[in-house]
Parts: structure tokens; C-alpha cells; sequence
């Protein structure tokens, strides 16, 4: 369902999970579009909370997260403004993917064939016998789980192995980049079968760990890189062909 303003920008009336950070991100998305522009006075808490359908709190929640950003400023009797785009915090992933777009998961992906399967051979190396056995739950992606269910195990899973690493700046880089792993797992997720074909190379990633195998680690994690990087060309072309939103 979609909202209105009084200019005719539609915006999608807010229902599920973490409203203000859907309403940030269609905030980014107008003013990307150019519907506001930098120096553009946004409306005021109240009016957007009408167009969202939200209370003001949410509202003000969404707005606070974008002047931590960078994206807007506010000042006594102005109101709140847009910012230039280089004032904006551009390490930021929620910017950074509503700005790029695909090229930001092609990114990734890039960084992920470099970085993960040498994380996966130093975890092979050097995890203790009480982390192999947190590990080995972790690495199950039940078929029947939710996508949200299985963003949050494999997440779990891929950070288990950064910490048995026993690294801290490896586990601080895949830290940081964890709101765009989150999303390129979204994507994966909801095309058919990558559960499954994840699932398998989780277990196969898992017992090369267990066994301190570090080549068959590394070997493993490389064959999970290129299945993530099929889902997720498989995402771009069928959200190409179709047009859906996972957002909605």
C-alpha cells in the first residue's frame, strides 16, 4: 500500500519489522531519486508520520539515523534539511547499497572470494575442540526454517569462523561489513534451492574445520564463494525479468 504526499512522491506504507529503518531507507531512496534535493527542507515528524501510517517516535527514530549519517542536518527554525552527497557518510551500507545498487553485492562478492577462504583455513588451524562443537550447529540451514531464519544461521555460522580465526582485526572487518553480508544473504535466500545448495558446502566447510584440515578448508569455502556468487547473479536476472522488491 502506498501513500502519497502532498507533491505526488509515493511512499510505501511501513507494517513489518524495524519501521524506522524502513522509512530511513525510502527517505534515502527519494532523495537518490532526486525528489528531494540537497538544501530541500524534508517534511515535518508529524506529516511523515501520516504518510507512513507510523507515530512520531519511529519517525523521529528514521530521522535521527540519517543526521548520524550525514544525510540531513537540522537546525533551530529550519527544520530538517538534505545535506550534500559528500557530506554523507559513504562507508555507510545502507547508503552505499540504495547508491550502487547490484554493483555493491558484485563488490562484495569480490571481497568475499579474497578474504573468507583464508579466514576459513586459519579457523581450520586454529579452533579449539569447544568451538568446533559450537560450530557444528551453526553450520545447519534447516530447510524449513524462514529466510530471515536462515540469514541469521548462516550469519552466525560465518562469524563463528572469523572469531575461531583468533584474529580480532579479521573478525572486526567482517563485523563491519555485516549489514551488507545480511542483505546479500537476503537476495540469496529467497531464490529456490540456494538454501539447500548452501546448506551442503556449510557442512562441508564444517567438517574440513572439524578435522583441522587447512586446505580443505580453504577449498571448501572457495566452492561456497562461487555458489553465493550464482544465487546471486541468479537474483539480479530474475529481479531484471520481474521487478520484485525483497524489501516488501
Amino acid at each position: 500500500m502506498a501513500t502519497q504526499t502532498r507533491n505526488g512522491y509515493e511512499f510505501q506504507v511501513v507494517r513489518n519489522e524495524k519501521l524506522s529503518s524502513q522509512i530511513s531507507r525510502q527517505l534515502v531512496e527519494a532523495i537518490l531519486s532526486g525528489h528531494y534535493a540537497p538544501g530541500d527542507q524534508l517534511p515535518p515528524e508529524r506529516d511523515l508520520a501520516l504518510m507512513f501510517n507510523t507515530s512520531r517516535v519511529v519517525v523521529r527514530e528514521a530521522l535521527a539515523a540519517l543526521l548520524s549519517k550525514g544525510v540531513l542536518s537540522t537546525r533551530q527554525g529550519r527544520g530538517t534539511r538534505v545535506n550534500p552527497p559528500e557530506q554523507w557518510s559513504t562507508l555507510d551500507p545502507m547508503i552505499i547499497m540504495l547508491r550502487d545498487g547490484d554493483n555493491t553485492f558484485d563488490q562484495l562478492e569480490e571481497f568475499r572470494r579474497i578474504f573468507e577462504p583464508e579466514l576459513c583455513a586459519l579457523a581450520a588451524e586454529r579452533i579449539t575442540p569447544e568451538e568446533i562443537e559450537a560450530l557444528r550447529w551453526k553450520s545447519e540451514l534447516p530447510l524449513d526454517d524462514t529466510v530471515e531464519e536462515h540469514i541469521n544461521r548462516d550469519t552466525d555460522f560465518h562469524m563463528a569462523i572469523a572469531r575461531a580465526s583468533k584474529n580480532p582485526v579479521l573478525q572486526i572487518v567482517m563485523s563491519s561489513i555485516s549489514e551488507l553480508l545480511r542483505e546479500s544473504r537476503r537476495r540469496s535466500y529467497i531464490m529456490p534451492g540456494q538454501a539447500a545448495a548452501a546448506g551442503k558446502l556449510h557442512a562441508k566447510i564444517f567438517a574440513a574445520i572439524e578435522r583441522h584440515d587447512v586446505a580443505g578448508a580453504r577449498q571448501a569455502m572457495v566452492e561456497h564463494m562461487i555458489q553465493v556468487g550464482r544465487a546471486l547473479e541468479a537474483y539480479k536476472t530474475e529481479s531484471e525479468k520481474n521487478g520484485f522488491d525483497h524489501h516488501k
